[in-house]
C-alpha cells in the first residue's frame, strides 16, 4: 500500500516537472518571413491561408513589422481579391504591397550593415 502511494507521488511528480519544463511552442513570424510573404503573394504563389496567417499574428515584438502590418490590413481592405485568381489583391493592391516590400528589404538591409 506504502510503495503504491509513493509510486502514485512519485509518477505525480515527473509529471508535474514535465509539464512545467516543456513550454507551449509559440509562432513568431520575422522579417525574412514578411518578405518571403510579400514576394510569394507578388508572383502569385501565396494562398489565402499564408495571408490570413500572417494577418492574424501579432507582431508586438517589432515595431516596424506591426506598423507593415496595418499598412497591409489596410490594403487588403480595400484591394483584396481573393481566391478569384492566382493573385490575392487588384493591381493596385500589388503595387502598393510592392512598395511595401521594397521598404521592409531596404531596412533590412540596414540592419546588415
Amino acid at each position: 500500500m506504502l510503495a503504491t502511494l509513493m509510486l502514485t507521488v512519485l509518477i505525480f511528480l515527473l509529471v508535474l516537472g514535465a509539464l512545467l519544463w516543456v513550454r507551449t511552442p509559440r509562432y513568431r513570424i520575422e522579417r525574412h518571413n514578411v518578405i518571403s510573404l510579400l514576394e510569394m503573394v507578388l508572383m502569385g504563389q501565396a494562398t489565402e491561408n499564408d495571408w490570413q496567417v500572417f494577418a492574424a499574428v501579432p507582431l508586438r515584438h517589432d515595431e516596424v513589422l506591426n506598423s507593415i502590418q496595418e499598412r497591409c490590413l489596410e490594403i487588403e481592405e480595400r484591394e483584396y481579391i481573393g481566391g478569384e485568381t492566382a493573385f490575392l489583391f487588384s493591381q493596385k493592391g500589388l503595387d502598393d504591397l510592392r512598395s511595401i516590400l521594397k521598404e521592409l528589404k531596404e531596412l533590412e538591409t540596414d540592419v546588415d550593415h
